[in-house]
């Protein structure tokens, strides 16, 4: 494929920049759905707003459970290249989509009117709050088996080298929710519901566009049913994404807790805290974007027993980050209010969701070594360092934090505890990086002796 990237040659910032760059790309439209629906959604006054940031964390919950399964199969595949094994390869990319689609399963039941009721009234919303959000939760749900399908895909031809074309599928289907979404909210009356009916007529547009480009490219389909030998090639996905995945859901389940702490101070605490979230969201989508690329580049080149292209990976990760990273802090902090007013938001909702940029701004300074531990710790098969990371940011630090915030300072407090737990996860995330680069260095040496 012309699109493909040669991890193991040429210069390390050229490779991992070509190849990161669809990625960073494709992960900015895949969260612009959530981030159009909430613009959109916030129009309609703060009762949907709540509605749509309660179930902010469900999202979180669908996106981590495929992203263990892609990143899982993506490292193998990488890894299997590298080191020249293309038939092992072969067989990870044949066995990945019914394990995705057995994971995407597991949320149909709140498809059900019952059932998505009884979440927001477990979430602590109001009846009115949940009876407006079951429409949207149908859809979402519904949403989630084309997404899992377009995940699936896009971790074939990511460890192919070939990012472009990932990013072109998300491109055309947020073009499209972009042009849909308020047509079916305000035009044709669905209001909230109408917003998650966009985002799965979009996901099934994307879905239909890069399987015809598997086909058309590598000349391969998915295969729907597993195969003889799946379960094996499963337990090794698994082996590899568990720990990926268990780190990516500590995000929802910590985002549930903080939103039951947060609705002790009413509706809009809530929103302000999901419209900071989702405009943090968006900055950081070019470093997640980059750190996928990392991992990719990482456990190839790691495949290929070359540690100094894994070196010179980091650096380049690290510099473009905070490239990125400190004009948004300085936009936030200095015009906080001005930031969010694309949410035509409520005079105090303003002037809390401004608090919480400001929060936000500092916290974003010490994210590009949380992300970089992340990277590292996947490429190198070693997931466990990154769930550490997450569990210690998120369950340890950033929840007890905001509880105790908020017992002295309110909901600003809550705001405020953020940049606290990243800057003190940073502290741990150096030790982590130092770590994770002896064993690399060991891994190398113990390979090269046995070649």
């Amino acid at each position: 494929m012309s699109q493909a990237v040669d991890m193991g040659q040429g210069k390390v910032s050229h490779v991992l920049g070509r190849l990161a760059l669809p990625l960073m790309v494709s992960l900015f439209f895949q969260n612009l759905y959530a981030y159009a629906d909430t613009v959109f959604v916030s129009w309609l006054g703060e009762t949907p707003l709540a509605a749509i940031s309660l179930v902010l964390p469900l999202t979180y919950l669908a996106l981590s459970l495929a992203k263990g399964v892609a990143m899982g199969s993506v490292i193998l595949m990488s890894f299997s290249r590298g080191a020249g094994d293309e038939a092992a390869a072969h067989k990870i990319a044949g066995s990945v989509f019914p394990l995705m689609m057995l994971f995407m399963a597991l949320f149909s039941p709140l498809m059900l009117s019952s059932a998505g009721q009884a979440f927001y009234l477990a979430l602590g919303a109001d009846p009115d709050t949940a009876v407006q959000g079951t429409g949207f939760i149908f859809w979402l749900v519904a949403s989630f088996f084309p997404m899992g399908y377009v995940m699936t895909v896009e971790a074939l031809f990511t460890a192919r080298g070939d990012t472009v074309t990932p990013m072109k599928a998300m491109l055309l289907g947020n073009i499209f929710n972009i042009m849909l979404a308020p047509i079916f909210i305000f035009v044709l009356g669905w209001g909230l519901t109408g917003a998650a009916a966009a985002t799965f007529t979009c996901q099934c547009l994307s879905a239909l566009y890069i399987g015809y480009r598997l086909r058309t490219l590598l000349g391969e389909t998915l295969r729907w049913l597993p195969q003889a030998g799946s379960l094996k090639i499963w337990r090794q996905i698994l082996k590899q994404g568990l720990f990926v995945t268990a780190a990516y859901l500590i995000t929802p389940i910590a985002l549930m807790l903080l939103n039951g702490i947060l609705v002790r101070f009413g509706a809009v605490a809530v929103g302000a805290w999901n419209l900071m979230s989702r405009t943090e969201m968006m900055v950081m989508l070019p470093i997640m974007g980059l750190g996928n690329a990392l991992a990719t580049f990482t456990g190839f080149n790691l495949g290929r027993l070359d540690y100094d292209r894994v070196w010179q990976g980091l650096v380049f990760f690290l510099k473009v980050s905070w490239a990125v990273i400190i004009p948004a802090s300085l936009l936030f902090f200095v015009f906080p209010q001005q930031t969010i007013s694309l949410f035509r938001p409520t005079p105090e909702l303003k002037l809390l969701g401004g608090i919480a940029m400001q929060a936000s701004a500092l916290s974003l300074l010490f994210m590009p070594l949380l992300s970089a531990v992340a990277g590292m710790s996947q490429g190198m098969k070693r997931p466990v360092y990154m769930m550490g990371q997450i569990f210690v940011y998120l369950v340890c630090l950033r929840v007890p934090l905001a509880d105790w915030f908020a017992g002295h300072w309110g909901q600003e407090g809550i705001y405020w505890s953020h940049p606290t737990a990243s800057a003190l996860t940073a502290v741990l995330s150096l030790v982590l990086l130092r770590r994770l680069l002896q064993d690399c260095r060991k891994q190398v040496t113990k390979l090269s002796a046995e070649s």
